[in-house]
């Protein structure tokens, strides 16, 4: 079989050369000329042509990713996808989070195929990266931990903080059970204390959701300390059949997923 071979231009090799000997493979296009010595229009048209040969990916305007030779022809890259991010969102003022810090965390073992990130501000979906941006309506996105991945510092969400979110937007983290799950399997290693104190500053639902699902869980010494008095009643899951299986007066909620369906996850645990 004849392997066919792309041929790159001398242009290209330079910059490609460049690319292959960084430690990061997230380049501006400012880098690009610095490399190249040449035009704006000579090295858009380097940038051009690589893109069509799948060794360069354009995240945003200015702002590109390199796949490296040894991904294969079709450009296929499978580095940590977080270290893509804060070139992306270009803001401090950010977090990955929901299903992708559970899995960071070891709280599931759900491989997420989207990093999902929250901001501030709204921001369009890449879907060359597969990148999912949460926009949250709040003065203060939430607890953040700072951790360094392949030498770069990324904003991820606390334990904590992730499993809050997980109990606002379950629909970002494949439902309620993988959230039932997450909160049983980090029990252990939780802050408690500052998880009381966040979920407190939270809207209701949050308290009403985690209070039902630490009660069934058996962990009431902590269910309790969330017990108040709910007005009205919400749905245990807003993703899941709108059927109401029963009410649970204590805490305010609509169940509309059997205790069955949520401790499914206990075989694995």
């Amino acid at each position: 079989m004849i392997q066919n071979i792309k041929r790159f231009g001398e242009m290209e090799l330079k910059l490609l050369f460049y690319l292959e000997q960084r430690e990061s493979f997230i380049f501006s296009f400012k880098d690009a000329k610095n490399v190249l010595q040449s035009s704006d229009a000579s090295v858009k048209n380097v940038i051009k042509r690589l893109r069509k040969k799948n060794r360069i990916i354009c995240l945003q305007k200015g702002t590109y990713l390199f796949a490296p030779l040894r991904s294969g022809e079709k450009g296929l890259w499978s580095e940590h996808a977080f270290v893509i991010v804060p070139a992306l969102v270009k803001t401090e003022n950010y977090y990955i989070g929901f299903i992708s810090a559970m899995n960071y965390w070891g709280m599931t073992e759900q491989i997420p195929r989207t990093v999902y990130v929250a901001l501030k501000r709204q921001k369009k979906v890449l879907e060359a990266v597969q990148t999912k941006f949460i926009f949250v309506k709040k003065p203060k996105l939430g607890d953040v931990t700072r951790e360094t991945i392949q030498k770069t510092q990324i904003n991820i969400s606390s334990k904590e903080q992730t499993i809050i979110d997980a109990l606002l937007f379950p629909e970002y983290c494949l439902g309620i059970e993988v959230v039932v799950g997450a909160i049983y399997s980090s029990r252990k290693s939780l802050n408690w204390d500052k998880f009381i104190s966040l979920v407190k500053m939270e809207k209701s639902i949050v308290r009403r959701r985690l209070g039902y699902l630490l009660e069934m869980l058996k962990l009431k010494k902590y269910s309790k300390r969330l017990e108040e008095k709910f007005i009205g009643f919400n749905w245990l899951d807003h993703t899941s059949s709108k059927k109401v299986l029963l009410y649970s007066k204590k805490w305010g909620l609509k169940i509309n997923i059997s205790e069955r369906e949520l401790l499914n996850f206990m075989e694995g645990y």
